[in-house]
């Protein structure tokens, strides 16, 4: 029970890969100048990860789903304000392969779109971002749970990648967590208000797709 319940916490992307996914406390205020480049002439940005994992820090226990499938509005532009910065949508989301020991677990996504932000300035060619917004279910074989909150991660120009992760190339303006709730059953390895980390690389398309942050 404990080893697949353990699997069980999605994101987030988005998702992963949101999704809200715990609140977004701001601990600086800072005006960033965000360019976006490369897009699609409609904006629509589409990105897959072949593995995302969401791990209960408190337990140890953790979730693998082997795909992932975004759809963003990303336009091209310019974008100004205080971090962090609105660049754009996730208007669709899943998750489709994920297992624990205990088998297969469900992950519902819900309260499409979630917010794409940046929330730093571009290092390497590397900025930092947030997912928020994100609402999810999860549910397995005697235990099922919601997340809400926002997830961090960072855009790699070199790469085309949005990798969602809590471990940052530069330090963040603003703090992103997850947060679980609703918990029904689970035995305890899965409580309300723990904070799953989600990880995940999602590979974007158009290739050309660039964010530099100021």
């Amino acid at each position: 029970m404990r080893n697949g319940l353990g699997r069980i916490l999605f994101t987030g992307t988005a998702a992963a890969l949101a999704i809200g996914f715990g609140a977004t406390q701001a601990l600086a205020a800072t005006t960033l100048t965000v360019k976006v480049s490369g897009s699609s002439s409609t904006g629509t940005v589409t990105a897959s990860s072949t593995k995302t994992t969401l791990t209960d820090p408190r337990s140890g226990i953790s979730v693998t789903c082997t795909s992932s499938k975004t759809t963003a509005t990303v336009k091209n532009g310019t974008h100004t304000g205080t971090s962090p910065v609105q660049i754009g949508t996730v208007t669709k989301l899943s998750f489709s392969g994920c297992t624990g020991p205990t088998g297969a677990v469900t992950i519902t996504v819900m309260a499409l779109p979630y917010k794409l932000k940046i929330d730093s300035k571009t290092v390497s060619g590397k900025t930092d971002g947030i997912v928020s917004g994100v609402s999810t279910h999860v549910s397995t074989t005697g235990c099922s749970f919601n997340t809400t909150g926002s997830a961090p991660g960072f855009y790699n120009n070199g790469t085309h990648t949005l990798t969602q992760t809590p471990k940052l190339p530069v330090t963040p303006l603003n703090k992103a967590q997850l947060t679980v709730s609703g918990v029904s059953g689970c035995a305890g390895l899965v409580m309300n208000g723990d904070h799953p980390t989600f990880t995940g690389a999602y590979v974007t398309s158009p290739s050309s797709l660039k964010i530099t942050s100021s």
